[in-house]
């Protein structure tokens, strides 16, 4: 029993926190806000992580392991554009699915702190995901056009402009959109 409610008393820090985190930021964020929006003492947030940069970690690690998950199904397949494609649909299913948590991870400049210190495979991880995008040879002009792709989708997915849409019509025009930012460019 002590375990469910641990782990149930883990997860809603988490979830405080990611709130508090969308609406202020990391570093606009204290663990008094995080334990004010719990309705508990700043104890009982600090009984479950030490510090805020845990916390941090422990938002954003579950979609990071994701996203790797999917950059290895990807890394499978044959040919890249299959293997783009791959990417590009997992990744904007990822996206949908946790637009606050992606918007912070791609917006915030402390989640990136703390996961680049946290995570030393985290800048392999965008080195594979180019890869993926746009292949290892790249040039300048791909790897700036698989940045865009990346960050526009989430930038359209979690913007209001795009609320009416369905979770299924805002994914196709995204894939859309990216697979269209990143397709090879012809030679003339």
């Amino acid at each position: 029993m002590t375990t469910t409610v641990t782990r149930d008393g883990r997860q809603r820090v988490i979830d405080a926190a990611l709130a508090q985190f969308a609406q202020y930021g990391v570093e606009g964020t204290s663990l008094q806000m995080i334990a004010d929006a719990m309705g508990v003492t700043k104890a009982a947030v600090y009984y479950h992580f030490k510090t805020k940069d845990e916390i941090v970690l422990a938002v954003v690690s579950p979609a990071i392991e994701q996203l790797v998950l999917t950059l290895g199904e990807a890394e499978t397949r044959r040919g890249r554009a299959t293997r783009a494609r791959a990417f590009l649909s997992a990744f904007v299913d990822l996206v949908i699915g946790h637009r606050v948590l992606l918007t912070l991870l791609y917006d915030d400049v402390a989640v990136l702190r703390v996961v680049r210190t946290e995570r030393p495979d985290f800048d392999q991880i965008a080195d594979r995901i180019s890869a993926v995008l746009v292949g290892p040879d790249a040039g300048p002009a791909e790897e700036v056009a698989s940045a865009v792709a990346l960050t526009g989708i989430v930038a359209a997915a979690a913007s209001p402009d795009f609320a009416e849409l369905t979770d299924a019509e805002l994914g196709a025009h995204l894939l859309d959109a990216g697979l269209r930012l990143i397709a090879p460019r012809r030679r003339r």
